[in-house]
């Protein structure tokens, strides 16, 4: 460069970072998924500008229990920053979580009502079965039980149901 120190500018710099494989696969990572970091970004924004305001509204929870408490000598051990802890973890929590709930939430089937009383029905039922199998552990222990089971019409109703989600499963998985 006919005997002139050149410097080397920023610019320059960066150059001869993006032709570091490693550097170059790390930034195209991350151009792949700056939807994700933007939803994290607001995320944690939102978070960090309402700070205040969730701390006081936390405070505010544990002055109102200790005033509703009958005896509110063990309400004054509510140790506040474990507290804010637990908040600091669940909104960590919730921001890892956001990409599936914004997946589920832009579900067309969520937004049938059908759909939601379905899950319903079947929580309800989820319960109910567990506290009967919790007073009653002993099912069918054999083919013949089982088959005995099957003519009870509550079981037969239930099993076609499951037999029809697995139809239309089976139908949008083809």
């Amino acid at each position: 460069m006919n005997d002139q120190l050149v410097t080397q500018s920023p610019a320059d710099e960066l150059l001869e970072r993006l032709d570091d494989p490693r550097v170059a696969s790390s930034l195209s990572y991350i151009l792949d998924h700056a939807d994700l970091l933007a939803i994290l970004v607001a995320g944690i924004h939102g978070f960090v500008e309402r700070g205040d305001t969730i701390t006081e509204a936390v405070v505010d929870g544990v002055r109102e229990l200790r005033s509703a408490a009958p005896d509110s000598s063990g309400i004054g051990a509510v140790d506040v920053p474990k507290v804010l802890a637990s908040l600091a973890d669940l909104s960590t929590g919730m921001v890892n979580a956001t990409p599936a709930l914004k997946s589920l939430l832009g579900s067309p089937a969520l937004a049938d009502v059908r759909t939601a009383d379905t899950i319903g029905l079947l929580g309800e039922a989820l319960a109910e079965g567990r506290e009967e199998a919790a007073k009653s552990p002993g099912g069918p222990t054999s083919v013949f039980g089982l088959l005995r089971v099957l003519k009870d019409e509550d079981v037969s109703r239930g099993i076609g149901l499951m037999v029809q989600v697995a139809k239309a499963l089976g139908r949008r998985l083809g």
